[in-house]
């Protein structure tokens, strides 16, 4: 488990009771009710956070299960999580390349055709970000969940947190801002857009082999 020196990012813990409950694959879409600053396993708070900001805006940290550098989240932003049963450690690479194919073809079914996996775990459109990802593997069970900007606060970002401390090749030491992108999105319609994602990633093929 993550080490606990911040309060634990549970809002998938339903999700990955259920999947270990039932033993089968079980996902939703979401977003998360309020701002919060959710730190990856191993991140170090004070070299990824503006902990004086963060303190400003009374904005929570949390630290999640999974790797990768730490992220902000709020309302405008659409958390996909994926639990299934599986034993073993697994190959990380072919676990974000296959759920990554799994997202793409259910953006494409919503009409978002042009996304792409780039860098090990993001997914993105042009040279920008879209969506970052992370992975945790216990053993039983693979864990992965993925942020997708649709109207990301671009301002709180930049405010709240540091350039990480290892970046993929794509993003060539841009600035947050310059780097994050958008999903565009039918009428700008978040709600919607949840809702017909949700059905798309269930009428998507999703094979995550052994």
């Amino acid at each position: 488990m993550p080490r606990r020196d911040y309060p634990f990012y549970d809002l998938d813990d339903k999700l990955i009771g259920d999947a270990r409950l039932t033993g089968t694959t079980h996902y939703r879409v979401y977003r998360v009710d309020r701002p919060m600053i959710v730190l990856g396993r191993g991140s170090d708070a004070a070299a990824e956070v503006n902990m004086i900001a963060a303190k400003a805006g009374n904005v929570p940290i949390y630290r999640r299960r999974g790797g990768g550098c730490t992220v902000y989240l709020d309302p405008g932003n659409v958390v996909v999580s994926l639990a299934a049963p599986m034993g073993g450690i697994g190959d990380f690479r072919r676990h974000f390349d296959d759920i990554s194919r799994w997202i793409i073809a259910a953006l494409a079914r919503v009409g978002v055709d042009d996304v792409r996996h780039d860098g090990i775990s993001d997914l993105a459109r042009g040279s920008r970000k879209v969506g970052g990802s992370c992975i945790h593997r216990a053993k039983d069970l693979l864990y992965y969940t993925t942020t997708l900007l649709i109207r990301p606060d671009l301002d709180a970002v930049e405010r709240y947190l540091a350039h990480p401390p290892k970046e993929p090749g794509y993003r060539r030491g841009r600035r947050h801002r310059d780097f994050m992108g958008r999903l565009p999105i039918a009428g700008n319609d978040i709600v919607r857009f949840e809702m017909e994602l949700t059905a798309a990633l269930g009428e998507a093929e999703l094979d995550l082999g052994e």
